[in-house]
């Protein structure tokens, strides 16, 4: 059971301080047994003497039990530390977590990380040509995004403990862009709501024998996915690469969705196979966040 004790009765003491204390222990049991009626003798005759060196044990006992020891003047300057202990706090700290492997784990689980985002976005991008693949995206998605915020954590820690690999420096994006890009992003996944109702109207009506019409649907929602996809990645917590090259590739992307959703109309007409409403309004979701990223590309690169 461990003991009650408060700390000051349980001083810990060195090896030397311990022979110290039992040699003075010894010699005032000599003194007491051998010399105690020299003792009285003294202080018959020189009871001065004898009180002024009492009184300096006193003094010298009292004043060691009441001056810091130097582990308690160190913790206090840790307490509240000058910048000169600061930075050899700070410095020992760093030394500790190079010695422990904490730099190197973060810089480990970094790579993990970004691998597996980019293994993520690989199957997202092979999948996304698939027709049916609106029905698991969500979840690849809700994946990504988890990665996103990992990524985002592990350069915030490297940073705060100041050590290891630097953070990859990360874009800024002014607050009237970001609503624009909130614009273009509302828009896109309005028109890809749009596709999926008009992939489920024409499954009903258009045959598998329609090849041609169904790899051009197959292209354009590749491409709206990607988008998205890449928008997302823009408002993420770390962006990787300077905004106006994701802009540029976002529109890419919505431009050649735009080519290929023409291309799929003629392609309908030439089968005479009537397209549904909804494919309209995709087309102009699609066309107005196309517009919006045309217009906003100029704006960030100035």
């Amino acid at each position: 059971m461990p003991s009650k004790t408060p700390r000051i009765f349980q001083p810990d003491l060195a090896r030397s301080q311990v022979i110290w204390l039992t040699v003075g222990l010894a010699d005032l049991v000599l003194i007491a047994v051998f010399a105690s009626s020299n003792l009285r003798n003294i202080y018959d005759s020189q009871k001065d003497f004898l009180f002024g060196t009492l009184f300096s044990v006193g003094g010298f006992c009292f004043g060691r039990a009441f001056s810091r020891m130097q582990e308690q003047r160190a913790l206090e300057m840790i307490a509240a530390p000058t910048e000169a202990v600061d930075r050899v706090l700070r410095r020992k700290m760093e030394e500790r977590l190079h010695e422990e492997g904490a730099f190197r784990t973060l810089s480990v689980l970094d790579r993990d990380i970004e691998a597996a985002v980019g293994r993520l976005s690989e199957y997202y991008d092979s999948q996304a040509r698939r027709l049916q693949f609106y029905r698991h995206a969500p979840l690849l998605r809700v994946a990504l995004d988890d990665l996103d915020k990992a990524a985002a954590n592990v350069a915030t820690l490297r940073a705060i403990l100041g050590g290891g690999r630097q953070a990859r420096p990360e874009e800024s994006i002014p607050v009237s862009i970001r609503l624009d890009l909130m614009r273009t992003r509302r828009d896109l996944r309005e028109a890809i709501g749009r596709r999926d109702q008009a992939y489920e109207w024409l499954a009903d009506r258009m045959g598998p024998e329609a090849h041609e019409a169904w790899d051009l649907f197959a292209v354009m929602t590749a491409d709206m996915l990607k988008g998205d996809r890449m928008l997302e990645a823009l408002g993420g917590q770390r962006i990787a690469y300077p905004v106006p090259e994701y802009l540029r590739t976002v529109h890419g992307y919505l431009a050649a969705a735009l080519l290929r959703a023409e291309e799929f109309e003629r392609t309908l007409a030439q089968h005479d196979i009537a397209k549904p409403t909804i494919y309209n309004v995709m087309v102009a979701d699609l066309s107005s966040a196309c517009t919006i990223l045309r217009e906003l590309v100029p704006k960030v690169v100035a």
